[in-house]
């Protein structure tokens, strides 16, 4: 039997048929451009330079956030054209380009192999081309953040957080998260150093050349291992770290009430104390001592609010002039709080010799916000609580491979209880959920999500507007 040809072979007249072809054909052309130029870009990116000295870098994919960033703005233009608040954020290839800067695919920092007392040791330093020194030396006098200078070794500019030296090809840079409180000059030199060296190696060549697979906007490879993809409406990281010795069996994880504001367990020793002194207040605790009567298991709840009294101290004067103070007794509504932790009974009797606890409990010295009670809990734990009295730990259940677990509840919190500098940040997120699995030889898996009540927008792009707005 002889097929019937179809009523539609003949639609498409031939010259449609032939645009149609010519118009695919030059649209996969473009995404093989496209793609390939990309890839290229990658390639190029992974052969920048780093110390051998480095001992961990820090990968900041600059072409996947604006490609992200550029398809959020796409389907949310209202939000970026700055009809959905008052300074819309820039953060584009044109936008970085006027600087001066040769925008790479990835920027890269590292850490240097350094002493602990080293001024660079708490220091990420890193470096990107210039395509144009006279337009970046231009771009640095209009920033009101920073300082340009010049001394003996040339010009540089400095902030609270940055300090950068640029020559004709680059741009050497040493940024810290917190105020940088080493003095600049020994900075300066350090950077210096590093610009003169022959002591390099490429990113593809390190020991970090495995960064290259992670597929985060910010990537960490060092001591540690971690990732972060900003989402739109989420933030996902993960990160594999040492919790020291979690236990291997018989570990029981508490079943918390969906009603917590915030929940958090931990099995097993917080090797970051050790060998550590801790400073709560006047009084100075010593990781290795805590870690003795430490057992191995941390459970904290913040149930809601309670009402506490505390003391208001004022002055006023008589009909003499005479100034007198005057104390008040008012109620004031904080976080219901119970941190239980699993430890023998030499624990209270260190925390009682340190002179740490009174009468009510903790003294007001060590924690002046909120009144903290201290009791023996059942089942082995010495409990803090802001509550008049204890709260029974939750039930609980086997945990198998799991040894940590958080959850904040940001809709439950009360603004009045806390101080107003979260309350552009309670007013952001919804929830966070965090979970660690253990994965041998002591290592830990952690994987966490951060959601946003604007489930729309580029994570990325609200968490800079809310610190805009904190500032």
């Amino acid at each position: 039997m002889n097929a019937q040809p179809s009523r539609y072979a003949n639609y498409w007249p031939a010259n449609v048929k032939r645009t149609l072809a010519i118009l695919i054909g030059l649209l996969l052309l473009v995404v093989a451009a496209a793609w390939g130029y990309w890839t290229y870009r990658q390639h190029r990116s992974y052969q920048t330079p780093i110390p051998i000295e480095a001992k961990s870098v820090i990968r900041i994919s600059v072409d996947a956030l604006l490609v992200d960033l550029a398809w959020n703005a796409l389907w949310n233009r209202s939000y970026y054209q700055g009809k959905a608040h008052e300074k819309p954020m820039e953060f584009n290839r044109e936008t970085l380009s006027q600087t001066g800067i040769s925008v790479p695919a990835n920027v890269f920092l590292y850490q240097l192999d350094s002493a602990a007392t080293d001024a660079s040791s708490a220091l990420y330093f890193g470096s990107v081309p210039l395509a144009d020194t006279a337009e970046f030396s231009n771009w640095l006098t209009k920033q009101s953040t920073l300082i340009v200078q010049r001394d003996t070794l040339g010009k540089f500019a400095y902030s609270d957080h940055v300090l950068a030296v640029y020559d004709a090809n680059n741009v050497f840079f040493a940024v810290s998260p917190q105020k940088i409180a080493s003095p600049l000059p020994v900075i300066r030199k350090k950077i210096d150093a590093l610009m003169t060296s022959d002591a390099w190696s490429a990113i593809s060549e390190s020991p970090f050349r495995d960064i290259q697979k992670s597929s985060g906007h910010i990537a960490i490879r060092g001591e540690q291992e971690a990732a972060i993809k900003f989402k739109n409406g989420r933030i996902l990281f993960s990160i594999t770290h040492t919790l020291g010795n979690p236990p291997t069996s018989g570990v029981i994880e508490p079943r918390f009430p969906e009603s917590n504001t915030a929940s958090l367990w931990i099995a097993g020793i917080p090797s970051f104390l050790a060998g550590k002194p801790i400073k709560i207040g006047p009084y100075t605790l010593l990781g290795d001592s805590l870690l003795e009567h430490y057992q191995g298991n941390l459970i904290a709840e913040w149930k809601g609010t309670v009402k506490q009294q505390d003391t208001v101290i004022s002055y006023d004067y008589d009909e003499d002039f005479t100034m007198h103070e005057r104390e008040e007794l008012v109620e004031k509504s904080v976080p219901e709080v119970y941190l239980s932790i699993a430890a023998d009974d030499g624990l209270l009797a260190y925390l009682q010799t340190q002179g740490m606890l009174g009468p009510q409990g903790v003294n007001r010295d060590a924690m002046p916000l909120y009144q903290l009670y201290i009791s023996a809990v059942p089942g082995g734990f010495l409990q803090f609580h802001t509550a008049d009295r204890y709260s029974e730990i939750p039930a609980q259940r086997a945990a198998n491979d799991r040894v940590l677990y958080l959850r904040i509840n940001f809709g439950r919190m009360d603004p009045a209880s806390l101080s107003p500098m979260f309350t552009p940040y309670i007013q952001l997120f919804d929830h966070l959920e965090v979970s660690g699995r253990r994965t041998g030889e002591g290592n830990v898996s952690t994987q966490g999500t951060l959601r946003m009540h604007n489930t729309q927008i580029n994570s990325l792009i609200q968490l800079v507007n809310a610190l805009k707005s904190a500032s």
